[in-house]
Parts: structure tokens; C-alpha cells; sequence
């Protein structure tokens, strides 16, 4: 059975909904260019070229850190 919404999409929603995705999309294209930053610093600063961020794929949050070439252990965070 087919599910009945009590919200429609109609053109004029979908026209402000397309709005706040690119909206989205804006602040993720920035946060990343944030990380990659961060991250260029944090190898500059350690020593170890290839460290990075890792990030959950349940819910997308930064759960430690680690390095491309797996040559330390993950750092979790606590």
C-alpha cells in the first residue's frame, strides 16, 4: 500500500526546498575545504604526511584520527 503524504511537493515548495539544498550544499562544501585545511596544518605540525580525519558512517561525525598509509593506530576521539 502505498503511503499518503499530508505534506505535497508542490512547485512552489519545491522551488524553496531546491533553495535551502543548495544552501546545504554550500556549507558542506565549505566545511570540507575546512578539513582539508585542518588537516594540512595538523600534518605540518605532527610530522605525518598522510593524517587525516576520520569520519563515522552512521552518523557522519569525526570519531578520531588516522593516516592514509596506515602506519599508526587510530587515535579515537573520547
Amino acid at each position: 500500500m502505498k503511503k499518503k503524504y499530508k505534506i505535497k511537493i508542490t512547485p512552489e515548495l519545491k522551488k524553496k526546498l531546491d533553495l535551502w539544498l543548495a544552501i546545504a550544499h554550500m556549507i558542506e562544501d565549505e566545511f570540507w575545504v575546512n578539513i582539508g585545511e585542518t588537516e594540512k596544518k595538523m600534518a605540518k605540525d605532527t610530522g605525518i604526511e598522510d593524517i587525516e580525519f576520520f569520519f563515522g558512517d552512521e552518523d557522519g561525525s569525526c570519531k578520531g584520527i588516522g593516516n592514509i598509509s596506515r602506519t599508526m593506530p587510530l587515535y579515537h576521539r573520547h
